[in-house]
């Protein structure tokens, strides 16, 4: 990063990115600029294993449930409100989950040479459908309690069975999919993701960071211990917290600071073998990973 052109490099990012940084953070240097944006681009892949390890147990979990209640192409029979008592957003989403469907038949069909009229199974099409259509899921247009065909609420419990009984309402589990959905447009539309709800600083950034982390952990756990235990001994948590915090950004923003030469390193250590009640620190990317005592 210190003999990089940074210069040279602003175009291809825009200046109008970079001042986002800029105005945000205060970088007192170029070097300091990339540093915080470089620390923007790893908190928002650091996020991606967790949100896809999220949208595969949520569709995945709605497929099975509705599969069994509804039929394999429950999708296309699904009922739900009347249109005499649909919101003119309900009617949206309804014309959204139809229109979703219609075009993953279609890109199926054209990606596999198959005729217009050719079945596509509903794996293929459930492995097609974007995010957001899992989300619109849960508009109130789906919410028809005790009609046949219905999601919402009855399968609101073998969806999402290890949900405390009052979290459990369509409503809620909406409005954390929305956040969680947000998020994710954010950062896979390349948009800084620490800017949630305009944070005042940087310490207010990195909280409504682990909050998002703490959401989609969340809605992981409703739905799949065994999920939940997947994201966590694979490390995915453990990198978010690493990468979300003050110490890594100012890794970031000074690369090198921190750094020693090898024969140097040998020659602190030595000096630890020799001495008692000395402490020294292990540091990966800034971060304390772990510590040396001289006894």
């Amino acid at each position: 990063m210190i003999n990089i052109d940074h210069s040279k490099l602003e175009p291809y990012i825009s200046t109008a990115r970079l001042s986002t940084y800029n105005s945000f953070f205060s970088p007192a240097s170029k070097i300091e600029l990339f540093g915080c944006y470089l620390w923007g681009k790893e908190v928002a892949a650091a996020f991606f294993p967790l949100l896809q390890v999220l949208e595969v147990t949520l569709r995945n979990s709605i497929h099975n449930e509705a599969s069994q209640a509804i039929g394999s192409y429950w999708f296309d029979n699904v009922t739900t409100k009347p249109v005499r008592h649909l919101s003119s957003a309900q009617t949206r989403h309804i014309s959204y989950l139809k229109k979703s469907i219609k075009d993953a038949r279609n890109n199926i069909r054209r990606d596999l040479r198959l005729a217009a009229s050719a079945t596509v199974s509903e794996d293929r099409i459930i492995a097609k459908l974007p995010f957001g259509f899992w989300t619109n899921l849960f508009s109130a247009a789906f919410d028809v309690n005790r009609a046949s065909n219905a999601l919402w609420p009855v399968l609101l419990r073998p969806i999402f069975p290890n949900a405390p009984r009052g979290a459990r309402d369509r409503a809620i589990i909406q409005s954390k999919l929305l956040t969680i959905k947000n998020f994710r447009n954010k950062a896979f539309h390349h948009e800084p993701v620490w800017n949630i709800g305009r944070p005042a600083g940087i310490p207010e950034a990195i909280r409504k960071l682990l909050d998002t982390k703490g959401i989609i952990l969340e809605i992981i756990k409703w739905i799949s211990l065994d999920s939940l235990e997947l994201v966590e001994k694979a490390g995915y948590v453990d990198t978010i917290n690493r990468i979300c915090s003050a110490q890594y950004l100012e890794h970031l923003k000074h690369p090198g600071k921190d750094d020693k030469p090898f024969s140097l390193a040998k020659r602190e250590l030595r000096k630890i073998l020799r001495q008692k009640n000395y402490t020294t620190n292990i540091t990966l990317n800034g971060v304390r990973i772990g510590r040396i005592i001289g006894k």
